[in-house]
């Protein structure tokens, strides 16, 4: 299961959470000072690393999290005569759509449509890995589907957790301090959101992407704003077609051209680590409570 990997696309114009982070400063400059990240020069979609992203997994640690959770979970439900095989989870890595569509590659690939991902972690959906056939009572006890999965019960004469087996996982794993969105007082979630919408208020982003929607113009389309395109063709049809992926290509020409990402990478950058070192004990407190839960997780995979 996936708990704390959070993908922010930004590929149809819309994040996929809103809100404002709690004190977090409204303009780039208050960020100048002692930044944790430099912000990088964007040439594709890889190149999108924003400071907090250092204070979530990476999909490295998130697929040793997920394995070991699934191999608690497994014993847990060996406690009640249920065979529930784990899994091992690989890492997933994910192409950055948060400004868009960036590399030439991408937009003659994809144009603006996700790029397909394989999801490797059956127990995501409530499955039995393997297609195993268990009864109806083995899910309240592991507690994705069935029963209720939050009040624990009794299951032929043995305590089942509260939350089934995954919340007995969870719990050993430490998970319920790492997914707290608001851990040590701050937003973590939230700046990584509002982050990007105060960038693009700012005006040395108005001015460029003033150019880039120029840019844009010469070459025969017309949008007033860079997350345009995408909201645009992004849902139309299963796969891009031949329009979409020229509009895809033009668009990365005006972004390159006008450095309309490095611009907004660079504001956005300013904006976290202001963030990030006006509450720095929170931070410090997420690192250790990360640390901890890679810790227990490779103590559950030795054991």
């Amino acid at each position: 299961m996936r708990y704390t990997r959070l993908v922010i696309a930004a590929g149809v114009g819309t994040l996929l959470l809103t809100g404002c982070a709690e004190g977090a400063p409204e303009g780039a400059d208050a960020g100048a000072r002692g930044g944790a990240s430099a912000a990088r020069e964007v040439v594709t979609e890889a190149d999108i690393v924003l400071p907090v992203s250092a204070y979530f997994f990476t999909p490295e640690q998130q697929a040793l999290v997920d394995t070991a959770h699934s191999t608690l979970a497994s014993d847990c439900m060996k406690r009640f005569g249920f065979d529930w095989p784990a899994t091992k989870a690989e890492p997933v890595e994910v192409v950055s759509r948060r400004y868009g569509v960036v590399s030439e590659k991408v937009a003659a690939e994809h144009g603006y449509h996700m790029i397909p991902m394989a999801v490797g972690d059956e127990h995501a959906d409530g499955a039995v890995p393997g297609g195993a056939k268990l009864p109806p009572e083995a899910y309240m006890v592991y507690g994705a589907k069935g029963g209720k999965a939050g009040s624990g019960g009794n299951y032929r004469g043995k305590d089942v957790p509260v939350g089934g087996c995954v919340g007995e996982a969870g719990r050993k794993l430490g998970l319920e301090k790492v997914q707290n969105p608001k851990k040590g007082k701050i937003g973590l979630l939230s700046i990584d959101f509002s982050s990007f919408e105060q960038a693009q208020k700012m005006p040395e982003f108005i001015k460029v992407q003033d150019v880039w929607v120029s840019c844009m113009k010469k070459a025969g389309y017309q949008h007033t704003a860079f997350l345009q395109p995408g909201e645009k063709y992004a849902l139309q049809g299963d796969s891009a077609s031949p329009q979409e992926k020229a509009v895809a290509k033009a668009d990365v020409t005006c972004k390159q051209e006008t450095k309309l990402n490095t611009v907004l990478l660079r504001l956005e950058t300013r904006i976290q680590n202001a963030y990030i070192e006006q509450n720095a004990a929170g931070f410090a407190e997420i690192k250790k409570d990360q640390g901890a839960v890679i810790k227990s997780a490779n103590k559950a995979l030795a054991n």
